[in-house]
């Protein structure tokens, strides 16, 4: 695929890409503008490592470090500590959810950590992230003291002992000393009970300082660092971002969605396709046509400054260069399926034909489905089966038209066996007449998938006209009717691509010449509605 067919591609499902990018942003800012705004509250903790890892050495203090950040991380989000927080600030929710709210994680290399409230009210997720860190430090401290609470018990009662031992000394010490009857030996045994008192008590009051300055530099706490404020913006739903990243979504989805349908799509729809499958060259494009009545279908005579009669006087030139060698004066229109307009092609070609000065006699070979009489307003009574059937080649069969120079000879009365008689020998034999009797011979017959008609009729004309309705006929049944008309020797000179869009190649020489040099009628409003409007620049942007 060619990188302007890319171009035509986008052009031809851009309602699709534009709708889909259009649903997909709508939807995605209603949902957004429903969903009650998040805001996130965070506040910055420390980690206070305890004075003992000083002692430690560098490495061995940067792995404490990293392990105590991590464990600290993981105890920051206790269900004790949400718990008594939750009831600290008088908060509804449950655990669970106010679990689910809070993000606790660690700030790169260092002893940050970042402690994240999401919720509602911007004031409720500030006051969480505050709360937090205050409960834990309360509850890591008192299970930090608990490790020397027994023993500074211990010790405390054994100093209250002392002291109570030793103020019993002092006394006994001053009661023998001021007692002049107290012998010496006495004296000294009262002095040596209160050294060695107040040696235990000393000891007794180091232990314990010691372990209350163990207590001291064993403690690891959280400092809060930087503490949370109420945020102003919600972190989501973020209205904007998500509606267009939506609209950029929707439309790569439905760009390539437009692209898959491509591919899938096996219809003719460029003369690039008519040239790849059939081998073919296209003699001209017409431009989709909105016909109520088959009595409009004749665009050549009723709007002859059209875009739809300059194709078809296009097509009428093509077909009278097509063979240098010999003039070309019978002309076959068919196509694979039925509707795809080559009774309209057949009828209009005629026309142009006979505007030029050319003597034209149109035939309505489709003896099961005639449209050509009502075309051109034409008693068909009497017609095509009835001269075969009679082998006399009467004038009087062959109706004038109010064209000039165009005639047309209908079908008649309708046969059962209508492929026997376009076969039979006076069937060649007529086609000579006529031949003697106009410039040129249109034949219009049926579909070639449908009956053998127009497999039968290829052998005795000079070239024959493909019909391919674009966007309708399928790639396998052009293939499958090219290969019926090659088996019987049929010559096939082109194809004509009926029922355009007006957009693409085709379409954007539609819209330069209607703009240009389309006519309008007196008295009509020579302003265009919104869709026309869009339509034609839509089929002239990308060509």
């Amino acid at each position: 695929m060619e990188v302007r067919q890319y171009f035509f591609v986008v052009q031809r499902w851009l309602w699709l890409i534009i709708l889909g990018a259009v649903l997909a942003g709508v939807t995605t800012f209603f949902v957004n503008r429903a969903q009650a705004p998040v805001y996130r509250a965070t506040a910055k903790l420390l980690i206070n490592e305890a004075q003992g890892a000083a002692s430690r050495d560098e490495y061995t203090a940067l792995l404490t470090s990293e392990r105590l950040a991590l464990s600290y991380v993981e105890r920051l989000k206790n269900r004790e500590v949400l718990r008594e927080a939750r009831e600290n600030l008088g908060l509804t929710m449950s655990l669970d959810d106010l679990d689910e709210s809070v993000q606790v994680s660690l700030i790169g290399q260092t002893q940050l950590v970042a402690l994240s409230v999401e919720h509602t009210n911007p004031e409720t997720a500030a006051a969480i992230a505050n709360e937090i860190p205050k409960v834990f430090a309360n509850r890591n401290l008192e299970q930090q003291s608990q490790r020397f609470s027994s023993s500074k018990e211990s010790l405390a009662a054994e100093l209250a002992q002392i002291e109570k031992e030793l103020l019993a000394a002092e006394t006994a010490v001053n009661e023998r000393m001021s007692d002049a009857n107290s012998d010496q030996t006495a004296v000294d045994q009262a002095n040596d009970n209160l050294i060695r008192l107040r040696e235990t008590y000393s000891r007794l009051l180091q232990s314990y300082e010691d372990i209350r300055v163990a207590e001291a530099g064993s403690l690891s706490n959280v400092i809060v660092d930087e503490k949370a404020t109420a945020p102003i913006f919600p972190i989501r739903p973020r209205t904007l971002n998500n509606t267009i990243l939506a609209v950029i979504a929707g439309t790569m989805l439905m760009t390539g969605l437009a692209f898959v349908i491509e591919y899938m799509d096996d219809t003719i729809k460029s003369p690039q396709d008519v040239e790849r499958i059939a081998g073919l060259s296209t003699l001209g494009g017409i431009e989709m046509l909105k016909i109520n009545r088959r009595t409009e279908g004749l665009i050549v005579a009723s709007e002859p400054r059209s875009p739809a009669a300059e194709a078809y006087r296009q097509i009428r030139t093509n077909i009278q260069f097509i063979d240098v060698d010999r003039q070309v004066k019978t002309v076959l229109i068919t196509s694979a399926n039925p509707s795809e307009g080559k009774s309209t092609v057949a009828a209009n070609l005629a026309t142009a034909l006979a505007q030029s000065g050319k003597r034209v006699i149109i035939v309505d070979c489709d003896m099961r489905r005639p449209a050509l009489s009502e075309f051109l307003e034409v008693n068909s009574s009497r017609g095509l089966s009835d001269m075969i059937i009679r082998g006399r080649h009467d004038p009087a069969f062959v109706k004038g038209t109010l064209v000039p120079n165009l005639r047309l000879l209908p079908a008649g009365r309708l046969p059962p066996n209508p492929a026997e008689l376009l076969g039979s020998e006076r069937m060649r034999e007529l086609v000579q007449w006529l031949e003697q009797q106009a410039d040129y011979v249109i034949f219009d017959s049926p579909p070639i998938l449908a009956v053998t008609d127009a497999a039968v009729l290829s052998q005795l004309v000079d070239i024959t006209l493909f019909v391919a309705s674009a966007g309708e006929t399928r790639s396998p049944a052009m293939t499958d009717a090219m290969k019926r008309m090659k088996a019987v020797d049929g010559r096939i000179a082109g194809v004509i691509l009926n029922k355009v869009p007006p957009t693409g190649r085709w379409g954007a020489y539609t819209y330069y010449y209607r703009i240009n040099y389309e006519p309008h009628a007196p008295g009509t409003n020579r302003r265009r509605s919104w869709r026309q409007r869009l339509q034609a620049s839509l089929g002239g942007l990308f060509s």
